[in-house]
């Protein structure tokens, strides 16, 4: 989490006199002709205080801002929980001789203990609510991933199979195909009933996963226009990797009614209303790179620069940041399809749904903390869960490429490959248009 600066350290930063304008001290050993970096860029002392007040206004405990007795630690009562648990397995129950119950018994008792251990001294989340409590047990969780993940990496591709055995049977053997793409008529006007009973058939887990995944994601993300985007862009990853992963070879309308217009939309709808109803804040993601614009008295070997110049290097930061974060977003949910290959785990499974769960409540606080970073001039650093979070899905991404090679190296159509190097260079047109042109 970010700690606001104090009022004596904004005075200094900067400072506004009557008649608008912004006043700043020289910095001791700067150079005249010399420009200092845009993140020392002074800004007015009101923009500050007004972004430190916004910022603060969700980290009240209770009603007088004392800490209420249910939200102190409970560290004693943690040890004596932990200390009863030994003793009753210790001399009462008996030790089975099935080695994968032992194995399942242990991994159930190491979470248990790491996380009654770990949470007191755990970072907090960027919320109060639920409880911290909740923040902290899920920072854990995070960690205890990690562990996994780390232990699969520098093991071989079958061993991994193997290991995840001893979490439950069923995993370690090849994955059954199914076909969305074989019949993909949409209308029959000899039989307008079939319509309904091709939309049914249809139905399956991806129907749920959408619709849960981009309602988590509109209470994530808190934006109408990045949800959306990611569901198109979501598509279009689906259209490209068709070739790598059957399960994208769906019909169009499979696409763009099934997925992106009923179940994505009504998933985002559905979760931008819980976010009204609760009256919680939304973000604007858009409106991160529209940088308040102020006077610049600074002067430069070519002459004075004035502030609509340099203001376009802050701005273009932030519209780079945010299309990194869409990507980020984007990855972490392919990685879950490529995981399904690479380790023949099924989307299905419960193993998936606990990383879909983990990644989707955990985003509500890495979204907090990078939309924080980004807004706020006295956010200096990321928060601990999007580092978390970044280590996590780099982790994912090494799996999938030390055990999906083959997978991965599957040449894409020169159609697809054209469509994407148009696409970049009418993003990189655009940028350029947007923030040095205009």
């Amino acid at each position: 989490m970010c700690e606001a600066s104090n009022t004596a350290k904004m005075h200094r930063v900067g400072r506004s006199d009557q008649s608008g304008q912004v006043g700043h001290r020289a910095r001791r050993g700067a150079s005249s002709g010399v420009v200092a970096s845009d993140d020392d860029d002074p800004l007015p002392f009101e923009f500050l205080l007004k972004k430190k007040l916004e910022w603060s206004q969700g980290n009240v405990v209770d009603g007088n801002g004392r800490t209420t007795y249910f939200r102190r630690s409970y560290i004693v009562p943690l040890l004596l929980v932990l200390v009863c648990l030994l003793v009753y397995i210790a001399p009462f129950e008996q030790t089975a001789t099935n080695d994968k119950h032992n194995v399942r018994r242990y991994v159930g008792i190491f979470v248990m203990m790491f996380l009654a251990s770990a949470a007191p001294f755990a970072p907090a989340g960027p919320f109060k609510w639920p409880h911290p409590v909740f923040w902290r047990l899920l920072t854990c969780v995070a960690v205890v991933y990690q562990m996994g993940l780390a232990f699969l990496l520098f093991q071989t591709a079958n061993d991994s199979r193997q290991v995840l055995k001893y979490l439950d049977e069923s995993l370690g053997e090849p994955l059954t195909r199914k076909s969305y793409g074989e019949n993909c008529t949409f209308w029959d006007a000899e039989h307008p009933e079939r319509v309904m009973q091709k939309l049914w058939e249809e139905c399956d887990i991806y129907w749920a996963s959408h619709l849960l995944g981009f309602c988590l994601n509109a209470l994530a993300v808190r934006d109408y226009w990045l949800t959306h985007v990611m569901s198109v862009m979501f598509e279009l990853i689906e259209y490209s990797l068709e070739h790598q992963i059957p399960v994208f070879e769906e019909c169009w309308w499979d696409h763009w009614i099934l997925d992106a217009a009923l179940c994505n939309g009504l998933g985002i709808w559905c979760g931008m209303k819980t976010l009204e109803y609760l009256d919680m804040r939304l973000y604007n993601w858009r409106g991160l790179w529209n940088v308040p614009v102020y006077p610049s008295k600074r002067e430069t070997r070519a002459g004075r620069l004035e502030s609509h110049d340099w203001s376009r290097t802050r701005r273009f930061k932030r519209c780079l940041a945010v299309l990194l974060y869409i990507a980020s977003l984007l990855i972490m949910e392919l990685n879950a399809f490529y995981l399904k290959s690479v380790l023949w785990i099924p989307i299905s499974h419960w193993l998936q749904l606990v990383r879909l769960v983990l990644y989707l409540i955990g985003g509500a606080a890495v979204s907090r903390q990078v939309y924080q970073y980004l807004d706020d001039p006295n956010c200096k650093s990321l928060g601990p869960w999007t580092l978390m979070a970044f280590l996590l899905v780099i982790t994912e991404l090494a799996i999938i490429v030390r055990f999906g090679r083959d997978l991965l190296l599957i040449p894409f159509p020169d159609h697809i490959l054209s469509f994407w190097i148009a696409g970049c260079l009418a993003l990189t047109s655009w940028l350029v248009w947007r923030f040095f042109i205009r």
